[in-house]
């Protein structure tokens, strides 16, 4: 659960600080992406152990791959409204999921 007090709260700062685009630019925008990226791989190793709910784990991840996936292609194919609105979508899907699951295992640990 120490892991998750740490981890989580960074990923969803770093998730903050990707929706800020418009006042950071594209290169703090990449840079923040690629944190976020390695302390997601991090986070996922040093916890697998302790999910408590694998498979919505593992579509947050998943989330977080398609909105950098997607962010990629954007920047080398401009103008492709369906790219720029899956990214946007998956971008926020991999927030609220972070914010579920640092609550349901907080809301664990108090029951415990």
């Amino acid at each position: 659960m120490k892991k998750d007090l740490i981890f989580s709260p960074a990923l969803l700062l770093v998730g903050v600080a990707l929706f800020l685009l418009r006042y950071t630019g594209m290169a703090a925008h990449i840079a923040v992406s690629v944190v976020g990226l390695a302390l997601l791989v991090v986070y996922a190793v040093l916890t697998k152990k302790d999910w408590r709910i694998p498979a919505l784990e593992v579509i947050t991840r998943v989330f977080y791959g398609i909105a950098l996936i997607t962010g990629i292609v954007i920047l080398n194919v401009a103008g492709v409204v369906a790219l720029a609105l899956i990214h946007k979508i998956s971008a926020v899907l991999f927030m609220v999921l972070m914010v579920a699951l640092l609550v349901s295992k907080l809301t664990a640990e108090k029951e415990n």
